[in-house]
């Protein structure tokens, strides 16, 4: 029974003056037109909720004109692999159309009927119609172009607006607010009955190619494709206040409870087996009930999961989390009424077995959990625990260590009483056995006894057992728990008998002949507010399952879908099941699919507008291709000239520059390990070698200096201390770079150190330097010399991820977060350029430790800005931490590659969408509401904050910083976290 306070919807909230108006349309009760058990007066509600969510202005959207999605730049981007799915643009809270016209796209049968639909005048369809015939026509017009670019586009996403408009100006309220997220199932179900109105006004409806068997099982009065594809029929029949009733209706989307049910087969069996009716009046006291029989299904047979509930009394809707299985084949049989003796019986035998089952787990519980207090244990661990203590013994030796304290008195001790059970009943008794006559006497206060000693703290044990006592009890304890195991054992076995007997009920051959194959799960990710959705999709030629995710279309996999789709976990659950019946889609017809996956399949005027379509992309790639290639032969004309600029003055390695002013990076990085480099040539110059002999062993040293620090040594000091930072060559064996670069590295520090000018010996070995490195460019392969800016400018990239790490680190230490988070969050993202997204761990920083700062900085963002959102009236510096720091940084958690960074995202979700269950005033409903559709974006490519410009001073001293920082957090822990989290 539904509480009184609590709506079964799946729309948004309604205003109280709605509330009224839903009251009073529902007086004027009439026959479901729709099918299934959708009465006038509920559409008449869901209409009026409808309408307040559009002109409510606490909706979750956007203002018009504002874009939820920029297309890339780059053409090559939005190429379509070949083959794979096309996505559709989420153009401003639109998920839901995607998850819902994905999934019809992939029925083929509804697919040929979309794609075939011919106007009788193309060019003025609809125009003498009826506004409402106008409009159907012109959707479908729009969905018929929608479908043939989802077939043919060369793009990897194609742009739903037209058809989206069209959609929102149907669902719009007269104050023009037409943009509120709408329910999935709400929109499937309207969408289907415009297409069907669509056919019935031009009568020109190409076969749906169902078998003879299928259609001669058809209502013959329905002649819509559309319904011959989605709707069937079920009787329901019982008395009513003592009058028997029949009743044949026709249902699109079968409406299934979720609260309460394991799996959709008890939620089934809940709606169509004989179920009480409520009576309307109190004086009636004849009981009223019903069952169902599905007399026709549908080859696309469609399951609406009611997870939304609206609440009268907190005036706003519900979602419920509740976990329901279902399978990928569901068999109908047992809900058909050509089985409806067989049912009948077979419930009523299952019925049996299931009273059965319930008292055979009830003695099994006796068991399992044994005792008459709050801590209940095996009754076989009691017997065995009482085995061990009987067989335990004290020691009677006297050691130097004695007991501190000594018992004034001794406990008083009660015989354990029999414990009765609710039923009046005695609990299991132990079986008896006979022991020998041992004294017992009432203990009372006694004397204090002198202190005892004890070497150590020892298990209780009997004090005082003789042998033959021992023998008894032992032989008693043996027996009595392997008679309990064997009962345990027997009620166990009898248990999953009946378990197999009640599961298995209906896997005979007579009931396993209406199988519906799973095709479809729409998701729901968030509350009933906001949220998003997205659709998993059976892919029958490949076998796999896909995630359909707006313009992300992905390999999925069953355990993906089930995680996502029953509930219970996080905020995402299925909201809509969509199974078919292959055998009537001819799914084994191969040729037929993979036909339809191609251009061939295409009415002329479709295949025409999207080889326009794709010919007009072609040459955006086309121009895009010709304008980087141009971009490209400057850029090498420009590095041509100055590397020619640079070769024609004698002493090039010393002033080179970049175009901007600043020194090159081999200078900077030379720059960096200049007195180690001096302090090499210090350790030769005195020797009596030539300059070049010198500058050898010089460099010789070095390289093996630094190969044994950028070895084993490394990585042994991560993430405390890092020597990277001291030498650009320790970066680069580190991470194996090839020798003669290595080499050609370390010839370049020794051309640039300037403190060689201030002798002649010094100048001599630094011009030797110099004609080295030359002769190296000259002898190796421009290859080389291209392999080494790349290495540089890796070195430069991993020293400044660092920098904006540090700096970030050191506003973490003194717990300024909101100044922290912007620095990490964006040396996150350089670092992930740097190692290629953990490809390569070793060039960038521990990935690991940067998600844990950077998600401890965002949830303590996030606590902050609930407190206040919460506690206080002026909600300026919430929004702030929310618009600013939070909101851009959170989608990064959802692709880190870090369970536990989902984890902190999913939870700082859940503390927003707490307060719609709470009394908030207007205002903050408004700001609510508007982030969390934010909240909600689906997880697209994570945009970057504006980066901060860094200069080579700002990168002074950085390893001293890092080290100091480092050091701070390992003193307080917070490192150990970071590395172990």
């Amino acid at each position: 029974m539904i509480d009184s306070g609590v709506i079964d919807l799946t729309s948004e909230p309604a205003d109280s003056e709605d509330i009224q108006k839903a009251i009073a349309a529902s007086l004027h009760e009439t026959p479901g037109i729709l099918g299934g058990q959708v009465t006038k007066e509920e559409q008449d509600i869901s209409r009026i909720l409808e309408a307040s969510l559009a002109e409510s202005k606490a909706g979750t959207k956007r203002k018009r004109g504002d874009l939820w999605f920029v297309d890339p730049l780059n053409p090559h981007e939005r190429k379509r692999s070949e083959k794979w799915p096309v996505g559709l643009k989420n153009v401003g809270n639109t998920c839901w159309f995607s998850a819902v016209i994905q999934s019809l796209f992939h029925l083929r049968q509804f697919r040929h009927l979309v794609l075939n639909f011919q106007f009788h005048q193309p060019t003025e369809a609809g125009v003498d119609g009826s506004p409402v015939d106008n409009r159907n026509l012109l959707f479908m017009k729009e969905l018929r172009s929608l479908f043939g670019l989802l077939v043919g586009s060369s793009k990897k996403y194609v742009d739903p607006s037209k058809a989206v408009e069209i959609l929102k100006e149907a669902f719009s309220s007269p104050t023009g607010g037409n943009d509120s997220q709408q329910d999935v199932s709400e929109f499937q179900h309207k969408l289907l009955e415009w297409l069907e109105d669509a056919f019935k006004v031009y009568k020109n409806k190409p076969s749906t190619s169902t078998s003879e068997e299928s259609k001669s099982d058809c209502d013959k009065e329905i002649k819509s494709p559309v319904v011959d594809l989605f709707y069937g029929q079920f009787k329901a029949e019982g008395i009513n206040e003592g009058k028997g009733f029949l009743n044949v209706e026709t249902f699109g989307q079968f409406p299934l409870q979720v609260s309460g049910f394991r799996d959709i087969h008890e939620s089934l069996e809940a709606a169509t087996s004989p179920g009480e009716i409520e009576a309307v009046s109190s004086d009636v006291t004849q009981k009223s009930g019903q069952e169902l029989w599905f007399t026709r299904l549908p080859p696309v047979l469609t399951f609406e999961l009611s997870r939304f509930q609206f609440n009268q009394q907190l005036g706003r809707p519900e979602k419920i989390h509740n976990k329901i299985e279902f399978p990928q084949v569901i068999y109908m049989d047992r809900y058909m009424e050509r089985n409806q003796s067989i049912t009948r019986q077979r419930r009523e035998d299952g019925k049996k077995l299931k009273e059965q089952l319930k008292l055979l787990k009830a003695k099994l519980d006796k068991f399992l959990r044994y005792g008459s207090g709050n801590k209940r244990v095996p009754l076989q661990d009691v017997l065995q625990y009482a085995l061990e203590f009987a067989q335990s013994k004290g020691s009677s030796e006297t050691t130097t260590a004695t007991l501190s304290t000594s018992l004034n008195q001794d406990v008083d001790m009660e015989s354990p009483r029999a414990t009765v059970s609710s039923d009046n009943k005695a609990s299991p008794r132990l079986p008896t056995c006979d022991l020998p006559d041992v004294a017992m006497s009432s203990y009372t206060r006694s004397p204090i006894r002198p202190p005892r000693t004890i070497d150590s703290v020892s298990s209780p044990s009997p004090r005082h057992v003789g042998e033959s006592e021992l023998k008894v009890l032992e032989n008693c304890l043996h027996r009595w728990r392997t008679e309990v195991e064997m009962d345990v054992r027997e009620l166990q076995e009898n248990i999953a008998s009946l378990e197999e007997k009640v599961s298995g009920m209906y896997s005979d051959e007579t009931m396993m002949k209406f199988p519906y194959h799973l095709h479809a799960v729409l998701v729901h990710e968030g509350q009933a507010a906001s949220g998003h959705y997205w659709a998993y999709i059976y892919d029958v030629i490949h076998e796999k399952w896909l995630k359909f995710n707006d313009i992300t279309v992905t390999e999925s996999s069953w355990e993906e879908l089930e995680k996502e789709g029953v509930g219970g976990y996080h905020n995402a659950s299925a909201y809509c099941l969509m199974y078919v019946d292959r055998s009537r889609l001819q799914y084994n017809d191969v040729a037929s699919a993979q036909h339809l996956e191609t251009m061939d399949c295409l009415p002329s005027d479709l295949s025409k507008m999207v080889t326009e379509d794709n010919r007009a992309f072609a040459k955006e790639i086309e121009l895009w291709n010709e304008d980087q290639a141009r971009k490209t032969a400057e850029a090498e004309a420009k590095a041509a000239a100055e590397k020619k600029m640079v070769k024609s003055q004698s002493t090039a390695y010393t002033q080179t520059s970049q175009l901007s002013g600043r020194p090159s990076l081999h200078v900077v990085h030379a720059q960096i390990s200049s007195q180690e480099t001096l302090k090499a040539v210090n350790n030769h110059i005195d020797l009596q070698l030539s300059p070049d002999k010198i500058l050898i062993q010089s460099v010789n040293q070095e390289l093996k200096r630094l190969s044994a620090l950028g070895g084993e040594q490394v990585q042994q000091l991560l993430p405390q201390d890092d020597l990277r930072l001291k030498h650009m060559l320790i970066y680069m064996v580190f991470n194996r770079a090839d020798i003669k670069l290595q080499q050609l590295t370390e010839l370049e520090q020794f051309s640039y150190l300037k403190n060689l000018e201030q002798s002649e010996k010094g100048r001599a070995i630094r011009s030797a330097a110099n004609e080295f490195v030359l002769r190296y460019q000259k002898d190796c392969s421009p290859e080389l010399e291209r392999r080494l800016e790349e290495w540089h400018n890796k070195y430069q990239l991993f020293r400044e991820v660092v920098y904006l790490f540090v700096k970030g680190l050191e506003a973490f230490s003194k717990e300024r977060f909101a100044e922290a988070l912007p620095y990490i969050d964006q040396a996150w993202h350089y670092n992930s350029d740097c190692c290629a997204n953990g490809k390569y761990e070793h060039f960038g920083v521990n990935r690991k430790m940067m998600a844990y700062f950077r998600r401890t900085c965002l949830q303590s963002l996030n606590t902050s800005a609930t407190e206040q959102f919460e506690s206080e009236e002026d909600i300026s510096e919430a929004l702030t931490l929310m618009n600013s720091l939070i909101l851009p940084t959170l989608p990064a958690l959802f692709t880190s590659g870090y369970a536990a960074d989902v984890s902190a995202a999913e939870e700082m979700r859940e503390k927003w969408c707490a307060f719609l269950g709470e009394q908030l005033s207007d205002s903050k409903i408004d700001k609510l509401q508007d982030f969390l559709s934010k909240l909600f974006e689906p997880p697209t490519e994570v945009k970057r904050q504006c980066s901060q410009h860094i200069r080579n001073s700002d990168l002074s001293d950085l390893y001293t910083r890092y080290k100091l920082i480092m050091d701070e957090l390992h003193k307080s822990g917070e490192l150990k976290k970071a590395v172990s989290c």
